[in-house]
């Protein structure tokens, strides 16, 4: 498919690709022509070149795609692990916004000595910790040592406040506040795009309504943007006084999340919008509807979503806030523990999630290592004991850690609901695990969106890349990047519409995908024809 000619070796054409240029406009038979990272010409008409020269007849030329939820900020500065990397490249993402859900690599207290609790056990991976104490610092490693992606970044609240006071669930003393606001300004004015809230999650959990109300002010004053992780998705959760009737919870947090934007004026980006659970299924019409009444009041917000019914976390999500607040003394407690068995028992019934739809991927502990990928109801039978006593001893044993797949979040009604709403941008949520089972996000995220769109109908192909790349660019204020244009960096995908597909599947969650050629970021080759190019080191920090 390519041939090199003698010339300058940094000039590649692009010839005769269906060009889909992220702008939602029609496509069109065309030519592109890259020159020192950049897009130098993109034309109708022929172009000529010395350099080297794709054929892309048969194919589709677009943008390449921006991830708009990733957690890649974790990996990206750590020289090596390429396996962690790749798979995004294959599936044809050259930019990410990582920082999501509250959780960050960087814009913590320098020195801190909650830097355990600052920092993501989930994300690190068993890793060397990438973590820098500010963007600027994070950005700086990132251009000295090579990236191999573009990447954006998002200032968790989280890490920030857990780097002040750790996992305290005590409310911050208004000094405390101060210097939680100090650093998430610092952050944005150092490069970050914004801020994140990740309200299921210690210690973004137990943030009062005022908190959340001078981080959001903060963001707006810097014409930023708020990314949040919700306290709920489900009918009932955690996060709320366990009640068996009245609205949904998901509601109820997609109503605090929007009434914030509202009293704020901040820009809200809802962070992977799912579902958790059969009889949540249910709310998924009103809660488009509450976005769809916010947009047309004037509320600035959008939501990203992925093309999978499932998705990572870690086993203390699925734990109440009381339980989880008392640390390890609520594992040694019997109170307690009957208290949260019957709580998980009684959610279980009422929401059609429980532990048979949570499978532990990575139990952290080398005793239980061979019930890595089981169901917890598989690992129940196994070690001869009740689930709910299973995910219990699990969380004790991993301190809350132990890293699963959560089932049921969605259903493919659902998905084809989320995927042709207009504010749905698309994102992976995802991390490359080094051990254990893997997310299928990671590896097939956005080639299953293209061929859900091609298959079902759900999008025209110039609207689908437009939500992977233009859309997302424009959010994030990411300049030059996700169009097609004279001028733009040259981040660029080539792929077969016919066959692209996604191949993971619930026995092999990492299969690779298909139809995927080329991936250029920067103009540099990074895949060709299915194959990874060495070293993975042509993405920039968007700062």
């Amino acid at each position: 498919m390519a041939r090199a000619a003698a010339g300058r070796e940094q000039d590649i054409l692009l010839k005769g690709g269906l060009v889909v240029d992220g702008t939602g406009a029609a496509p069109y038979s065309g030519h592109l022509l890259i020159r020192a990272g950049k897009i130098h010409r993109i034309s109708r008409r022929p172009l000529r070149t010395t350099g080297i020269v794709i054929e892309c007849a048969g194919r589709v030329v677009v943008p390449g795609f921006i991830d708009a939820h990733s957690h890649l900020d974790w990996h990206i500065a750590i020289k090596g692990h390429d396996e962690l990397k790749y798979p995004f490249l294959a599936q044809g993402i050259t930019t990410v916004v990582g920082g999501n859900c509250g959780t960050s690599v960087a814009g913590m207290r320098e020195d801190s000595i909650w830097k355990a609790q600052a920092e993501s056990a989930l994300l690190r991976n068993g890793l060397p910790s990438g973590r820098c104490d500010t963007v600027a610092e994070f950005f700086t490693r990132l251009s000295a040592s090579g990236a191999s992606h573009n990447i954006a970044l998002l200032a968790g609240h989280g890490s920030a406040r857990a780097s002040i006071r750790g996992n305290d669930p005590c409310p911050l003393h208004p000094y405390e506040t101060k210097e939680l606001l100090w650093l998430l300004e610092s952050a944005m004015e150092q490069g970050a795009r914004g801020v994140s809230l990740g309200l299921q999650y210690e210690p973004g959990m137990y943030a009062p309504p005022e908190e959340l109300r001078e981080v959001a002010a903060a963001v707006k004053r810097r014409g930023k943007i708020l990314a949040v992780q919700m306290r709920a998705f489900s009918a009932v959760a955690p996060g709320y006084h366990l009640r068996p009737f009245g609205e949904p919870r998901s509601l109820i947090a997609l109503r605090e999340m929007l009434d914030l934007a509202r009293a704020t004026g901040v820009r809200l980006q809802l962070s992977h919008l799912v579902f958790v659970g059969t009889r949540t299924w249910g709310s998924a019409d009103a809660a488009l509807a509450l976005i769809d009444k916010a947009i047309a009041d004037g509320v600035d917000v959008r939501f990203d979503t992925s093309s999978h019914h499932y998705g990572a976390s870690v086993i203390g999500v699925v734990l109440p806030a009381w339980f989880l607040a008392k640390g390890r003394a609520a594992y040694e407690d019997s109170s307690s523990l009957r208290r949260v068995r019957r709580q998980i028992r009684l959610v279980e019934r009422l929401l059609g999630f429980g532990p048979a739809d949570i499978q532990v991927t990575n139990t952290l502990d080398p005793d239980l290592a061979e019930y890595n990928g089981k169901f917890l109801h598989e690992i129940a039978r196994m070690r001869r004991m009740n689930p709910v006593d299973t995910l219990i001893d699990i969380s004790r044993r991993s301190g809350g850690q132990a890293k699963v797949l959560c089932h049921r979040y969605s259903n493919e009604k659902i998905i084809d609901s989320l995927v042709r709403h207009p504010a749905s941008l698309f994102m992976t949520d995802a991390w490359v695990e080094r051990f254990g089972v893997q997310n299928p996000g990671a590896f097939g995220a956005f080639p299953r969106l293209l061929q859900l769109a091609r298959d079902r109908r759900l999008l025209s192909v110039e609207e689908t890349v437009r939500k992977m790349t233009g859309a997302t660019a424009e959010r994030f204020g990411l300049a030059g990047r996700g169009v097609l244009a004279e001028g733009n960096a040259a981040d660029v995908v080539i792929y077969d519409g016919a066959s692209v597909a996604d191949t993971t599947s619930p026995a092999d969650t990492s299969g690779a995908p298909i139809g995927i050629d080329y991936v250029f970021v920067n103009g540099k080759k990074m895949i060709g024809s299915g194959k990874k190019e060495n070293p993975l080191s042509a993405g920039v920090p968007l700062a």
